[in-house]
């Protein structure tokens, strides 16, 4: 026995399997953007000073840099969700751009736990003032978090903007005359 929706052509997933699929696709993701961030990231030499790692101010610039391989690889992310996503579930847009801008914040703060767990820690504890130590793989850029989710909603709406597929809107069946 067979459906409505069925009967009318309508077989594709419905809205909460499309926001099942981006969640767990978005946490498997935000690990895997951890491990290359922690990976990809330079490394950034520190002094303890006072019980305290303070980075020398010649390494603001490799500070920077980690900013922006998280920034980068979240551009990645949200290129690649916003075009697979986008295509892969035509039938069901809105939901598709709300739980792509929603869940690639949460993928961008996974990454950021990920990767801030792999990295150096900031324990200090018993080491001597002017002993040099990794600086943690911090993400000064809270900014940095938005950019997977506007990345990936820009693409999926131009994809939306730009198809002329009508067929969520019509009834599939045989061609009037």
């Amino acid at each position: 026995m067979t459906t409505r929706a069925e009967r009318l052509g309508h077989t594709g997933p419905g809205p909460v399997r499309v926001v099942a699929q981006i969640v767990v696709a978005s946490v498997v993701a935000g690990i895997v953007m951890g491990v290359l961030w922690w990976l990809l990231s330079p490394d950034v030499r520190c002094v303890v000073v006072d019980g305290q790692l303070s980075p020398s101010s010649c390494e603001s610039r490799v500070i920077f840099e980690r900013d922006a391989v998280f920034t980068l690889l979240g551009a990645g992310f949200g290129l690649v969700f916003g075009a697979a996503f986008a295509v892969w579930h035509r039938r069901h847009p809105v939901t598709t751009l709300v739980a792509l801008a929603v869940f690639g914040v949460a993928g961008s703060l996974i990454a950021r736990f990920a990767g801030g767990l792999l990295g150096p820690s900031d324990d200090v504890a018993g080491l001597a003032d002017g002993t040099d130590r990794l600086y943690p793989l911090l993400l000064d850029a809270d900014a940095a978090l938005l950019v997977w989710s506007m990345v990936a909603v820009v693409v999926a709406a131009i994809i939306a903007l730009f198809r002329e597929d009508q067929t969520p809107w019509s009834v599939p069946g045989p061609a009037e005359r």
